[in-house]
């Protein structure tokens, strides 16, 4: 899949990532281009600070999904992909051709599998929904950071 400029254009808008002028849209750049990772990142602390602050709405609300996710964290709502993802962060590195092409379709497949998750499962949806105070956001704030490293993935495969 080559760079468009509307998905580098999402990519900008949506994850914040800025593509330097100088590149073409198709020129390698792994090393930028896994600056993406960081959205990543940024994008799961958030999500494990929101459910910081639920914490302890969760364990009063006698809701036992709220509760299962109030005692086992991100980790019991993400289905430990969270994990998944950032080990096959390390293991990609710095997205050479080399680590893509062993790599790639094992990354492609566990992050496609992430971003079903996110939109199907019940915890999330639960705490995405959450009637307290505490606004939680985890849909909206990994979908896209995921949705961005598998354009950045899938776009360095292409090359």
């Amino acid at each position: 899949m080559s760079d468009s400029p509307a998905k580098r254009a999402w990519i900008e808008q949506v994850l914040g990532f800025k593509f330097p002028s100088e590149l073409k849209p198709n020129q390698p750049d792994p090393g930028r281009r896994w600056q993406l990772a960081e959205a990543w990142r940024a994008a799961s602390d958030a999500v494990d600070a929101q459910i910081s602050a639920l914490h302890g709405v969760l364990r009063s609300s006698g809701d036992s999904a709220l509760m299962e996710i109030a005692e086992f964290g991100l980790n019991a709502v993400t289905g430990n992909h969270k994990v998944r993802v950032q080990g096959m962060l390390l293991e990609l590195g710095d997205a050479s051709p080399v680590n893509v092409r062993q790599s790639g379709p094992k990354a492609l497949a566990l992050l496609s599998q992430f971003r079903t998750h996110i939109e199907t499962d019940r915890r999330v949806a639960a705490c995405d929904a959450n009637p307290s105070p505490v606004r939680v956001s985890i849909r909206a704030t990994i979908g896209p950071a995921l949705a961005g490293l598998q354009a950045a993935l899938e776009a360095a495969r292409a090359q």
